[in-house]
């Protein structure tokens, strides 16, 4: 489609373990809604697997983001993060205040600076240091899709999908500038979804009058479980939120 400077797009950042793949039914809703959308495969995941070494970490997945972006050339860019996906686009929407309009963050990590994403769960940094220093080869395995929520039809095809996160990028602390003043910030709540590791993200985002807070009734992988609903929400966030 042709993009101008009017036109706005999306660029849409996968959690651990997935790819760029998991968002195949948004980005199909939103071009045919007439946005422009992009989900691009971080470093060492899904096709990307080939490239999974110990040297990829955080900063070489906000670089994935940050060239992406630069790649398309959009400008009025909304950035949606999921899952650990919200520590790379959080990083990536602070450092580009000229093309990202609005970060949208889906049942993500809202990092803090200096935190590494083990801060949110650190009962599992023994475990993955030990894993790590006793194996070379070793990366973070995908968890069943099951422990997503991911209807049994859609199972065995994201199962299929998910490939070992790579290990570092759980490990680096994050550098984050000052949110710029004029970017619009929203955070998306899954409300069927399992576990506590995102309390401290939910919690900052529902506190700091500077994010919108929104819920969506889905499961942790929304974008596969509730195309339509979250796309709606996407799409809507864009005209029903200003910087504060």
């Amino acid at each position: 489609m042709l993009v101008d400077d009017n036109t706005a797009a999306f660029v849409l950042i996968h959690g651990a373990w997935h790819g760029g793949w998991c968002w195949s039914r948004i980005t199909e809703r939103l071009t045919a809604a007439g946005f422009a959308a992009a989900a691009p495969t971080l470093t060492g995941l899904a096709e990307r697997r080939g490239e999974l070494s110990r040297g990829i970490n955080l900063s070489t997945h906000i670089h994935d983001i940050i060239d992406t972006i630069q790649q398309q050339g959009w400008q009025n860019i909304t950035l949606v993060g999921h899952s650990y996906g919200g520590f790379p686009a959080t990083a990536a929407a602070y450092q580009l205040p000229d093309v990202v309009s609005h970060l949208i963050l889906l049942d993500a990590f809202l990092p803090a600076p200096g935190e590494k994403l083990l801060d949110h769960a650190p009962d599992l940094i023994a475990a993955y240091q030990t894993q790590a220093a006793r194996d070379p080869a070793w990366h973070i395995p995908p968890l069943p899709s099951l422990l997503f929520g991911v209807n049994e039809a859609d199972r065995e095809w994201v199962d299929a999908h998910l490939t070992p996160q790579p290990v570092n990028t759980y490990f680096e602390s994050i550098a984050l500038p000052p949110a710029p003043p004029t970017l619009k910030k929203t955070y998306i709540r899954c409300t069927r979804a399992a576990g506590n590791y995102l309390t401290t993200s939910i919690q900052r985002a529902q506190t700091d009058p500077s994010w919108r807070f929104l819920t969506l009734n889905s499961d942790h992988d929304a974008m596969i479980d509730a195309p339509d609903a979250l796309t709606t929400l996407l799409t809507s966030a864009l005209t029903t939120r200003t910087p504060l």
